[in-house]
């Protein structure tokens, strides 16, 4: 089961795994909750942005509830969010799929680079 696109619920809890590599100097963030700068300067929707930003910031913890995404772009609707998350997939920056938790298979994306971007 993928994550939640349009029209659909977010999913309670959605796993998240680091894809970027080594963290670059000019990384904003501390120890293990970084995310690299360009990320304002892509040609992407500004909910895309935040959106790619904090899910970065909850790498270290390896995943993200339901209401940590929805607050991250607060005001936003869940189909508003999946667009956001689909967006990012759709330029490489996220890559969905399922991961095996204690608790069962849950929806997650692999975080990339900012300079796997593809327009």
């Amino acid at each position: 089961m993928e994550p939640a696109r349009s029209s659909a619920v977010l999913p309670e809890v959605t796993i998240l795994s680091d894809a970027r590599g080594p963290r670059p100097e000019n990384a904003v963030g501390v120890g293990g909750f970084w995310y690299e700068p360009e990320v304002w300067a892509l040609p992407v929707a500004p909910a895309a942005k935040v959106l790619y930003a904090s899910l970065c910031s909850y790498l270290g913890h390896g995943q993200i509830n339901r209401k940590d995404l929805r607050a991250t772009l607060g005001g936003s609707t869940d189909e508003e969010i999946a667009g956001a998350l689909e967006e990012l997939v759709d330029h490489d920056l996220l890559v969905p799929g399922e991961r095996a938790t204690r608790s069962g298979t849950l929806p997650g994306y692999e975080i990339r680079s900012v300079r796997a971007f593809e327009a």
